[in-house]
């Protein structure tokens, strides 16, 4: 994995507190408002915490899909027929902290008439092989959570 997991964590616990004191400064620039509750501040907390997040997936699962379109293969893996690139496919993934949209590129074997995307099921992950022609077009996939209305 190249640094240590623990050393990792110690890292990110540092520039998270960096980042919390920043936001806070920019929520409250006269500090916390009088009268505000513990539970006000923890129910603010937490959805700035579900953005953090969602935004993170979300800009990780964009960067594996954009690196998985540079390696589509030029072959066909059922028929063997040469595969032509096929318009790129919206996704959308509702997580438990939102909405995770990114773009995935395509290819289709017109010889056997199926779609391929890299990511195919088991999203992000690199090439999967065969959908069924259509399959990518039924709409969102997967859905692994709920969006609380109001989010930021």
């Amino acid at each position: 994995m190249g640094k240590d997991v623990v050393q990792l964590r110690k890292q990110l616990r540092v520039r998270l507190g960096q980042v919390a004191r920043e936001l806070g400064r920019e929520l409250y620039p006269d500090g916390l408002p009088e009268g505000t509750t513990f539970s006000d501040l923890e129910a603010i907390a937490g959805e700035v915490a579900d953005e953090v997040a969602r935004q993170l997936i979300e800009s990780q699962v964009k960067a594996q899909a954009e690196a998985s379109a540079q390696e589509r293969p030029g072959l066909c893996p059922s028929c063997g027929g040469a595969l032509r690139e096929a318009p790129a496919q919206p996704r959308e993934v509702l997580t438990t902290r939102g909405s995770v949209r990114w773009t995935e590129t395509r290819s289709h074997c017109p010889r056997c008439r199926r779609a391929f995307s890299p990511s195919g099921p088991d999203s992000g992950t690199g090439w999967h092989g065969p959908q069924p022609a259509g399959a990518a077009e039924d709409g969102p996939r997967g859905s692994q959570g709920g969006v609380v209305p109001g989010r930021l």
